[in-house]
Parts: C-alpha cells; structure tokens; sequence
C-alpha cells in the first residue's frame, strides 16, 4: 500500500526564484521540494523528513520567502 501525497503550501524558495513545496507523504513524513527555474538545467531538489506538522510547517517557513497554504 502506497502514502498518499498531500501538498500543503507552497512559496519562493530564499533568495531565489525557485518554486519550493511542502509535501504530505503520510504518516509524519514530509518533503521539501524545490524546483529549477526556467533556462537552468532541469533539477529538482528534495528534502525528506519526519516531524509532526507544525514542526514541518515551521522548517518550511525558513525555506521560503512567504509561506502560501493550499
């Protein structure tokens, strides 16, 4: 049986223009996915974590500019 994703929020990653997200992968796993920006090579960067949400909504904070909740 596979997790079932969630995305939560979503924001610019600091000092870049990178789209960084907060995923839900179930069962107090969260992941940070950050990606390329158009005319950069194709990358995308992925942080995988185990905390209780408040604590995954807090590191996600830091990550980003301005935190949008979806």
């Amino acid at each position: 049986m596979t997790a079932m994703t969630t995305l939560y929020a979503k924001g610019r990653k600091l000092g870049t223009m990178k789209v960084a997200y907060l995923w839900g992968l179930g069962s107090y796993k969260y992941e940070i996915e950050v990606m390329s920006v158009p005319g950069e090579a194709h990358r995308i960067e992925r942080e995988v974590f185990e905390v209780p949400y408040a604590e995954a909504m807090k590191k996600f904070e830091k990550v980003v500019d301005k935190v949008v909740l979806l």
